[in-house]
């Protein structure tokens, strides 16, 4: 009897270490991968609530982002002070401070290799690495990583209507060329 229990012990003592070192080599890989981008152009999926929205962005770091919604002939614009959404159908422009929003911390490189760096990851399962943060104003975010190509995968957010947003991210391409002049506001 006490030679099963002492075989269990070391068994639990034996994945945990072997889980450990397998999340610290995770994690590096993860650091290596990241410090290389510098720019994103990928599809996407945005669900909020019941409705679904689909699209494709461009980002370039630090904190520049585009990304156009064409079946609600929309776009949102992060230029690096500003946050924007245009909304061409109705002739609307919406501008908020980037710094109060959580696309602050998602497009801020430092911020994501700080957080990969610093944090343990929430969960990690067979594709999926998630790691979960609350910055200084109070926003809540999650960011994926696919576990397989270490890519970003998406995030999730809550927007000022405290509803939960999830942002999935398909047919990635990194460093591609993207000029500025995508992300002025108008």
């Amino acid at each position: 009897m006490f030679k099963k229990k002492k075989f269990i012990l070391l068994l639990i003592f034996f994945n945990l270490f072997f889980n450990n070192i397998a999340k610290a080599g995770l994690q590096e890989d993860l650091i290596k991968k990241y410090i290389t981008i510098n720019t994103l152009l990928f599809n996407f999926t945005q669900i909020v609530g019941e409705k679904i929205e689909t699209g494709q962005c461009y980002i370039k770091y630090p904190l520049l982002m585009r990304c156009e919604y064409p079946k609600k002939k929309k776009i949102i614009i992060a230029d690096g002070r500003k946050f924007a959404i245009i909304k061409k159908r109705y002739k609307k422009l919406y501008i908020y401070p980037l710094r109060k929003t959580p696309l602050f911390f998602i497009l801020n490189k430092e911020n994501i290799l700080n957080m990969i760096k610093n944090y343990t990851p929430e969960s990690v399962n067979s594709d999926i690495i998630e790691y979960k943060l609350a910055d200084e104003n109070s926003n809540r975010v999650s960011i994926f990583f696919n576990k397989n190509s270490l890519n970003i995968a998406g995030w999730k957010t809550t927007d000022a209507y405290s509803n939960e947003v999830n942002f999935l991210i398909s047919d990635i391409k990194i460093n591609i060329l993207i000029e500025n002049e995508i992300f002025k506001i108008p």
